[in-house]
């Protein structure tokens, strides 16, 4: 792990996150839906160590490739790389159209 480097969860991943959850919760189960929601920090604890081994979101390409994701059950997990953090930019279901995760690029 690098020294200095920590993860930033954005709200909007956070919003996503919720509603995701609240879904599970309604539909399935709490003890579904608990286990949805940490499992989600784990998926994003597993960010650090190796950041830069994750592939480049190719939703989201950039020159410096800045943009990466993981891939978490059937999510995307979106982070963008910066100087000294990592930002964890949302939470992009695969089924969903992939050209509304352009709006990540807008996220500050």
């Amino acid at each position: 792990m690098e020294k200095g480097v920590e993860i930033e969860i954005k709200e909007y991943a956070l919003f996503q996150l919720k509603e995701e959850y609240l879904y599970y919760f309604t539909e399935y189960s709490e003890r579904y839906a608990d286990k949805f929601y940490n499992s989600f920090f784990q998926a994003v604890e597993r960010i650090l160590p190796h950041y830069l081994s994750h592939p480049e979101c190719r939703f989201l390409t950039t020159k410096n490739k800045s943009y990466r994701n993981v891939v978490w059950e059937n999510y995307l997990i979106v982070y963008k790389i910066k100087k000294n953090k990592i930002e964890v930019l949302s939470l992009f279901h695969t089924k969903q159209n992939p050209k509304r995760l352009k709006k990540v690029k807008r996220i500050k």
